[in-house]
C-alpha cells in the first residue's frame, strides 16, 4: 500500500514477496523499485520514499530519481513511477535486502509492474 504523507514524503509498505517481485527493477543501474502512485510525476524528478519490506518492521528512507512512469494504470501494471536508488548506504542496504528476499526469483519470466 502506498500512502503519501505531508511534506512530499511517500511511504510504500510492501506486504509480501510477490508485490516486492512485481515492484523490483533489477535492470536499473544501482537498483530501483516501482512505487504505485496516483500523483502526477515526471521523469528525472527527485522523490523521497520510505519503504518497508515483507516481514520486517525496519523502514528504509531513500531519496531517488524517477526513471520510469506508468501514467495510466491497469490491473497488471498500476499507475506509478520507477525510482532509481542512489549510491548512499541506505540505498545499498535496501537493494541488498531486496535481492536477499528475492534470491532466485528475478531470473524467472514472470511479468512485473514495469516489464
Amino acid at each position: 500500500m502506498v500512502m503519501p504523507i505531508r511534506g512530499g514524503i511517500i511511504t510504500y509498505n510492501i506486504s509480501d514477496t510477490q508485490t516486492l517481485y512485481n515492484s523490483h527493477m533489477s535492470f536499473v543501474k544501482d537498483g530501483g523499485i516501482f512505487v504505485p502512485s496516483t500523483r502526477k510525476h515526471t521523469l528525472g524528478e527527485e522523490v523521497f520514499v520510505v519503504f518497508s519490506l515483507p516481514n520486517s518492521s525496519e523502514r528504509y528512507p531513500l531519496n531517488g530519481k524517477i526513471v520510469w512512469l506508468n501514467e495510466k494504470g491497469t490491473t497488471a501494471k498500476p499507475a506509478g513511477f520507477g525510482m532509481q536508488f542512489g549510491t548512499d548506504p541506505n540505498s545499498l542496504k535496501l537493494k541488498n535486502e531486496i535481492e536477499r528476499l528475492l534470491a532466485g526469483a528475478d531470473s524467472s519470466e514472470r511479468a512485473t509492474y514495469t516489464m
